[in-house]
């Protein structure tokens, strides 16, 4: 999900439209959503934008990452989104 390229940064369109998709997804009815870092060049800050943005729409039980580390990042990520799930619980 996240990003289309190999900048390191989440842009405002690509961030909403990461939260259409998964709210779309929700109110169909999934009771989980994965957010993925697939091509690996996700940071905790952009982990955290996501989660607070989605989070606002998405109860964060409902809310799962899948982080790839391409830039070394994965661990830290999680981290981030571990983090996230305390202070944007839902």
């Amino acid at each position: 999900m996240w990003t289309t390229d190999y900048s390191n940064r989440l842009t405002d369109t690509e961030l909403l439209k990461n939260v259409q998709v998964a709210k779309s997804l929700y109110e169909m009815g999934c009771y989980e959503i994965s957010l993925g870092d697939t091509i690996g060049v996700g940071t905790p800050g952009a982990m955290v934008s996501m989660l607070a943005e989605v989070s606002r729409h998405i109860p964060m039980s409902c809310l799962a990452v899948h982080c790839h580390d391409t830039y070394g990042q994965a661990i830290a990520n999680i981290f981030a989104a571990l983090q996230a799930i305390f202070y944007f619980k839902s």
